[in-house]
């Protein structure tokens, strides 16, 4: 019998719900053993001869030219893929989390049993549809982002030739939607006094500080969270007082940790004298600590949900005032700043950036305040200078002198916002509501 050397079709078993036989196709791999297919690209079985030695033909021809995708790793899930995914990206511990996350709560429930050789395009702009209608846009994008590098790593490990997860840069798809203006807040120096004083009147002067180094370092609240009081050189010798930004506190895995600034942006920042004072009273007030900014107690500074809600959104938006009731103590109100409604505290980071824009001062060297790189030709060719880090310092001191200025001609705050019912502790054995009981 003469040995078969090329791609050729097999019969298989009886369909009896289609009253015809498969046939399968078989073609040689890579490593010269003969492989086998019994569906097409679209899973539909081969009912001919002739269908399935021409698939077969097709991989072989694909084998030959070095584009063989095996269909049977194809069929690996995105649940498996996933697996092996995650424990080979070389991230930060922050960017992993949210990998994990954006896995765990959209990806995998919706496409985790789903063969990666099956994922087909249009079904995942459906979904990714869906997703925006239900999410924020940045949300959403972060999701899409994470699929798409997920993917794009799966065709080089050859699990599939293409990317299902589209790019949607090569063109626009879809109805037109004109591209949304930044709606981000941005306060003046003005304004982030008002603030910092809203927080001189409620949490005291650690809070004062953090809202005034924030706003005149540019630093990410993980990262002013992370200075020690060694990371400070407060006396000015000729080149400036400075601080010293190494690693940012955060929680990972669970547990309290100090890791890397984000983009590996360590960096020393010249200090306005206003400000280097103020931190050199706030250390004065607790010399055993270890942190510049702390907790109310003293301990780590961290800043979770609770200080967003309970903290900084009554910085901005105010808090009516409240007596004595039911043995909790009575309340100063603060009210609200007005022209800065929903600013977050990295607006405080964006408002730097506005503020030394307006100042004209050279992109290189404010880039490296807020601890980017300088791309491009550009970047390759300009250096910051002591003499460029001391006039930004000097700016900044002007803006802060200028902040102080009592304002008449027009109003800073608004109404103080109606006094919020007390949240009522639910009984440990009363069952939550449920819709339709």
């Amino acid at each position: 019998m003469r040995e078969v050397t090329m791609a050729h079709a097999e019969k298989r078993g009886y369909d009896k719900q289609a009253r015809k036989h498969r046939w399968r196709g078989r073609y040689k791999l890579p490593n010269g053993k003969w492989g086998s297919v019994s569906k097409d690209d679209n899973g539909q079985p081969f009912y001919t001869e002739r269908a399935a030695e021409q698939y077969a033909h097709g991989l072989e021809t694909d084998v030959r030219r070095k584009q063989f995708i095996n269909p049977r790793d194809g069929r690996t899930t995105v649940e498996q893929w996933a697996g092996v995914w995650l424990p080979s990206i070389d991230v930060g511990p922050l960017s992993e989390k949210e990998y994990r996350l954006r896995l765990k709560n959209q990806i995998l429930p919706a496409w985790g049993s789903v063969a990666v050789g099956d994922l087909s395009p249009a079904g995942i702009a459906a979904w990714e549809k869906h997703l925006r209608a239900s999410f924020s846009k940045n949300y959403a994008d972060n999701v899409m982002s994470t699929f798409r590098t997920m993917m794009d790593d799966a065709v080089a490990e050859k699990l599939r030739s293409d990317n299902p997860v589209a790019a949607r840069k090569s063109g626009r798809r879809g109805k037109y939607k004109p591209k949304p203006k930044d709606e981000k807040a941005i306060a003046t120096p003005r304004q982030v006094l008002l603030i910092a004083r809203n927080a001189l009147e409620m949490r005291g002067l650690n809070e004062y500080a953090i809202v005034l180094a924030s706003a005149y370092t540019g630093l990410r609240i993980g990262e002013v969270a992370g200075v020690h009081r060694d990371q400070l050189t407060l006396k000015d010798t000729g080149e400036g007082a400075r601080l010293h930004s190494v690693h940012q506190s955060q929680y990972v895995g669970g547990e309290f940790t100090e890791i890397d600034n984000k983009y590996d942006s360590g960096r020393g920042l010249i200090l306005p004298p206003f400000l280097a004072g103020l931190l050199q009273e706030l250390m004065d007030s607790r010399p055993e600590s270890e942190w510049v900014f702390t907790a109310p107690k003293g301990g780590r500074l961290l800043r979770g949900g609770d200080w967003y809600t309970d903290t900084w959104q009554p910085l901005v938006a105010g808090r009516a005032p409240r007596g004595a009731v039911r043995g909790a103590r009575a309340r100063p109100g603060v009210r609200p700043v007005l022209g800065v409604e929903g600013l977050t505290p990295h607006g405080l980071r964006h408002s730097q950036k506005v503020w030394l824009d307006e100042g004209n001062h050279p992109r290189v060297a404010v880039e490296a305040r807020m601890g980017h790189v300088l791309q491009g030709v550009e970047g390759t060719y300009s250096h910051v200078t002591l003499a460029m880090e001391l006039a930004i310092a000097e700016y900044l001191q002007r803006l802060w002198e200028g902040s102080l200025r009592v304002v008449t001609d027009r109003r800073e705050f608004g109404p103080y916002p109606p006094l919020k019912p007390p949240r009522r502790k639910r009984s440990p054995n009363r069952l939550p509501n449920r819709i339709g009981s």
